[in-house]
């Protein structure tokens, strides 16, 4: 590149930066807004919000690198091909992907311990990694019919309202499980017959 061709006014540079990046063009165009001016269209957002999720989410792979798992020297990454990449595990390698474009990096989920263990994913003090990861809440697999829950009700109630001569444990844990299906059906039930 020469001194000729490098741009000469200012201008001429936010011209081409904002040819040379879509995303340095939208945030442009949003900060010429007025806030006290009137509302922006709602296609002008779309069509924003499309251009900025395309160029700021959509990271391509660059390239692949692998090195030796007990290999720490500098330099030891090398390009990977494909089979590098997807046998790399079982042959001890490890594998990174280089990007055109950095990811967005994500906030730090930090642990909050208390007893010197976190209240939010439960990992000790001592064992805890950089990001607290919470686990899942469980699913309840009753909560998943496979079949018409009408089928059910009738059963359910027999189960709710069993006759006396069970024992008083056996009597109390069935009627809580009826309960909880025939509550769960019930709303399954409503929620079908919608329109």
């Amino acid at each position: 590149m020469t001194a000729t061709s490098f741009p000469s006014s200012p201008a001429t540079v936010i011209d081409a930066t904002k040819a040379s990046s879509p995303v340095a063009a939208v945030v442009g165009a949003m900060r010429r807004i007025d806030p006290a001016g009137g509302p922006v269209a709602a296609d002008q957002v779309r069509a924003w919000a499309d251009t900025l999720m395309a160029e700021l989410y959509s990271a391509h792979v660059a390239r692949w690198e692998y090195r030796h798992a007990d290999d720490l020297a500098p330099g030891c990454w090398a390009e990977a091909n494909a089979e590098q990449v997807y046998y790399g595990p079982q042959r001890g390698l490890a594998i990174r992907a280089l990007f055109e474009k950095p990811r967005v990096p994500q906030p730090e989920k930090e642990h909050v311990f208390q007893n010197r263990t976190c209240t939010k994913c439960g990992d000790s003090e001592d064992w805890a990694g950089p990001d607290c990861m919470p686990p899942a809440p469980p699913v309840d697999p009753r909560s998943r019919l496979p079949f018409d829950p009408r089928w059910m009700v009738q059963p359910l109630q027999w189960l709710r309202d069993a006759p006396p001569h069970l024992n008083q444990y056996d009597r109390r844990h069935r009627s809580r499980q009826a309960a909880f299906l025939l509550e769960k059906l019930e709303a399954h039930i409503t929620e079908c017959e919608k329109p």
